[in-house]
């Protein structure tokens, strides 16, 4: 089946965005949709998009925000499953094959790489089929089956600046369904990315937004360790 690769992109065009998508070009053998969202970026992303065979561009004349691009990116893919990768992430060859192959396991909505900053994740259980179940998964690279996307819904554009991967994968846990990663799957990631350049009161904004949105799910989620409640 074929899956729907989203890359969503504000600047960075030469130290991130080329080396990502070229590595996406590079070691992709399963069959995909590629959906590329610039951002409002100021530098020369939305022209590097359009040289891309086949890919799906779409450019916002200012800056919109990561949930917003995600969401677009969502609009406009036909693909099973969705996946995400950011603009600050390489991957190896194989890796959509990965996602493809474990994202078909039972009650399995969400499946993550593992990002080069989340190596401690290996530390945990094994499940059964040899996944790694956690309350969220990065969208540094995540996939989520249509299945999952079409009850979830998209992503929450309260959090355009941090968290809306969490506030995602939170939904689909409370839909019944499994957020996992597999160790299969090591992504180099350049922690930070585009969200460096950013401003800190939007993000610490989405944190308080986050924490009251599911104050009362924190028995159920366990999430202290992640994002602390007062």
């Amino acid at each position: 089946m074929t899956a729907s690769v989203i890359i969503c992109a504000h600047n960075h065009l030469q130290d991130l965005t080329t080396p990502c998508l070229s590595s996406v070009l590079q070691n992709t053998a399963h069959p995909y949709q590629l959906i590329l969202i610039d951002d409002g970026s100021r530098d020369h992303t939305a022209l590097y998009f359009q040289t891309i065979p086949n890919a799906i561009t779409h450019r916002n004349s200012r800056r919109a925000g990561v949930s917003v691009a995600k969401n677009i990116g969502l609009s406009l893919s036909t693909g099973d499953p969705i996946v995400f990768i950011d603009n600050d992430v390489t991957v190896p060859a194989g890796w959509l094959g990965i996602i493809a192959e474990e994202i078909e396991k039972p009650l399995v909505g969400v499946v993550g790489g593992i990002p080069s900053n989340e190596m401690e994740r290996l530390k945990a259980p094994l499940s059964s089929d040899m996944l790694l179940d956690f309350n969220q998964v990065g969208s540094a690279c995540m996939g989520t089956t249509r299945a999952c996307h079409n009850i979830v819904g998209f992503f929450d554009e309260g959090l355009d600046d941090a968290h809306e991967d969490t506030d995602y994968c939170w939904r689909a846990r409370l839909a019944g369904f499994r957020v996992v990663s597999t160790p299969r799957l090591i992504v180099a990631h350049a922690v930070g990315g585009t969200r460096r350049d950013l401003p800190d009161a939007p993000r610490r904004k989405a944190t308080r937004y986050l924490k009251h949105k599911y104050r009362k799910y924190e028995a159920t989620f366990h999430v202290n360790e992640l994002y602390p409640f007062p």
